[in-house]
C-alpha cells in the first residue's frame, strides 16, 4: 500500500471534521463566511492529495499549519464539545504532517559527491 493512502486520508478526514465541528456541534457564530474560509483551503487540493501529486504534498504540507493552529488555539475554549474536535484537528493535523514527510522522503534525490 502506498504511503500516500494514509496521509490522503487524514487530509480528507479534515472536511467533514471542519464541517461538523464549524456548522453543526460547535460554531462560532460568526456566519457561513468563516466556515467557507476554513473549508475551501482544505478542498482546493483534494485532487492531487489523491492523486499523489508530489507538488500537492510539497504545499499542503505548509497549509496544513492553518488548521493546526486553529485547533492549537481552541483547545482552550470552554466548551467541552469544542475542544474535543480541536484535539481531533491537531491530531488529524500533525498526523498528515508526519506522513506527508515520510511520503515526500522517497523522491528525495541523494546528493552526488563532488
Amino acid at each position: 500500500m502506498k504511503k500516500h493512502y494514509f496521509a490522503a486520508a487524514c487530509w480528507l478526514a479534515l472536511v467533514p471534521l471542519t464541517l461538523l465541528w464549524d456548522w453543526a456541534f460547535a460554531p462560532l457564530n460568526t456566519g457561513k463566511w468563516l466556515l467557507l474560509m476554513k473549508l475551501i483551503p482544505l478542498c482546493l487540493p483534494i485532487r492531487g492529495i489523491v492523486s499523489g501529486r508530489i507538488y500537492t504534498y510539497q504545499y499542503c504540507s505548509m497549509l496544513i499549519l492553518l488548521p493546526f493552529t486553529e485547533g492549537i488555539m481552541r483547545l482552550w475554549d470552554t466548551s467541552a464539545l469544542s475542544v474535543g474536535f480541536a484535539a481531533a484537528q491537531v491530531g488529524l493535523s500533525v498526523a498528515f504532517f508526519v506522513l506527508c514527510l515520510a511520503y515526500l522522503k522517497q523522491f528525495k534525490r541523494p546528493k552526488n559527491p563532488v
